[in-house]
């Protein structure tokens, strides 16, 4: 019976990770934070019935997305198109009404507490540690001063806690040759080289050793641990430094420093934190149950690259709702759906338990490319964050989190993206209309969607303010993206872009009176 034991957790260190981008809600939070509330002030853009618009809802769904051709630009009618866009979605939520297929559907509810559950951790992270951080400004001047550098550096890699140990103990003595310890491992090639700027992609370890403090040409660092059993020695090769010369970047790169102390300093408390809180829990593995959810779960996870990117394709195309499909696969272990999967803390979840989970929270494998002999270990290890998890949102919930107004936010946003669809798709269905892809869809746009979107502000025009003030001072920006969070349950931060009307002006409902 496989068993992990979360004290001697070897993965914990690395679950930080997660934490180093910046995840869904970050920018909203960030500002909230100049408060230091409980509950962050908001602006509201927009009031549709009892749902709400707020700025930064209204920001983010226009920029971490990619917005339709038709109202991509920064200009005053194409941001009108994007209000009334949302607008819609918010309108069609309203008249699917609150008794609805969806509405009642265990998996939608599911969805939706796992999008809410996400967005508690996340919180927990920034408000109990991100924005507790004191910065002192030596550091800051330091790791601006050093943030200009790109190393040119030779490295190499060890698989092994105990060679690691004998390769830093060669390392450090008088005389002894980094290309040679290399070779002495076996290293037949020439000694690897590469550069390594401080917005490199490299994992946090490495970022940390180079610049957090000068560094000498020659100078050796390591190994340092990247993961369990895995390390990476190096040696400065030299570097060239850029200099910060106009004002907006010595700015900029001072906030970036200011930033990436925060982030480190509120990292080191976070997994301070989850080690306590892990401290002693056993997680146990049934080993036969265990082989057959690998079994079946291995053919969905090690499918082709183009069964995923097909996938990939529907929830870009707004399927949003379908995006536990992992949790799908599990259907085929209903057959032993009642025998125990795992023991946890003395707790045990049966298959069936699992399944439903997976819905909660989708798994987040370590590594991108998993080979077939790898995937039960890294399944163990996939299971073990999503336990790990589950205890800091219970954490979360204890702290009252789920109240926090963004949370509320985040998630009606969720559920109206999803609703607004629903209604669309019951409205072209009655037409005898199927949207299969976004083929001819301008057509349906035009002359289907936009005359019913229309109607519909008709209906709920006494129940729409619009906030034109705080409306008219929204720039946006007419670069195209669509913004993920790594290493995530939910990875995609808002919803598809609501491609419901090109409606461009502003001649509906009233205007919002401040207090």
């Amino acid at each position: 019976m496989k068993k992990i034991k979360y004290k001697e957790n070897p993965y914990l260190h690395i679950f930080i990770r997660k934490y180093y981008a910046l995840p869904l809600l970050s920018v909203i939070i960030c500002l909230a934070f100049c408060s230091r509330r409980q509950q962050p002030d908001e602006v509201i853009l927009a009031r549709i019935g009892d749902r709400t618009i707020s700025q930064e809802e209204f920001i983010s769904r226009a920029e971490y997305t990619i917005r339709p051709p038709y109202c991509r630009q920064d200009n005053y009618v194409h941001r009108k198109i994007v209000l009334n866009s949302l607008v819609a979605e918010k309108l069609l939520a309203l008249e699917v009404g609150e008794q609805n297929e969806l509405e009642s559907n265990e998996q939608f509810q599911l969805y939706l507490q796992g999008r809410r559950e996400q967005s508690m951790r996340q919180w927990l992270y920034y408000h109990d540690f991100y924005a507790k951080v004191k910065l002192d400004t030596s550091e800051i001047k330091q790791q601006y001063q050093l943030s200009g550098r790109t190393y040119q550096i030779a490295y190499f890699t060890i698989k092994d806690r105990n060679v690691a140990a004998e390769v830093r103990q060669s390392l450090a003595s008088e005389g002894v040759d980094f290309k040679t310890v290399y070779q002495r491992l076996g290293g037949l090639e020439s000694l690897p080289q590469r550069e390594i700027n401080w917005s490199s992609a490299e994992h946090e370890a490495i970022l940390t050793a180079l610049y957090s403090e000068p560094l000498q040409k020659d100078q050796v660092i390591g190994p340092i641990e990247i993961e369990k059993d895995y390390y990476t020695a190096i040696k400065i090769l030299g570097w060239t430094d850029r200099l910060a010369i106009t004002e907006s970047d010595q700015r900029k790169r001072w906030r970036d420093a200011e930033e990436r102390i925060t982030t480190q300093k509120a990292g080191a408390a976070y997994v301070s934190y989850l080690q306590q809180l892990m401290a002693g829990k056993t997680m146990h593995f049934h080993p036969e149950t265990f082989a057959t959810v690998v079994q079946t779960m291995g053919d969905f996870y090690l499918r082709s690259e183009e069964e995923k990117k097909a996938s990939i394709n529907r929830q870009l195309w707004g399927d949003q709702e379908d995006q536990p499909d992992q949790a799908q696969s599990m259907a085929f272990l209903d057959d032993i759906a009642d025998q125990p999967f795992l023991t946890i803390d003395g707790e045990t979840w049966t298959v069936r338990d699992f399944q439903r989970t997976l819905l909660i929270h989708p798994l987040v494998f370590r590594k991108t490319k998993i080979a077939k002999d790898e995937f039960a270990a890294e399944l163990q290890k996939a299971v073990a964050d999503l336990v790990q998890d589950q205890f800091i949102t219970r954490e979360a919930y204890k702290r009252g989190y789920d109240k926090i107004n963004l949370i509320e936010r985040n998630v009606g946003m969720w559920r109206d993206n999803m609703l607004s669809f629903y209604q669309r798709n019951q409205f072209l269905a009655n037409r005898g209309i199927r949207i299969s892809d976004e083929k001819g869809y301008m057509t349906i746009l035009r002359r289907d969607l936009d005359p019913y979107i229309a109607d519909l502000r008709k209906k709920y025009q006494d129940q729409i303010q619009i906030n034109t003030a705080a409306f008219e001072k929204i720039k946006l920006t007419a670069i195209d993206l669509f913004v993920i969070q790594k290493n995530m349950p939910f990875p995609i931060v808002v919803p598809s872009f609501p491609v419901l009307t090109t409606h461009s002006l502003l001649d509906y409902g009233s205007k919002m009176e401040m207090d």
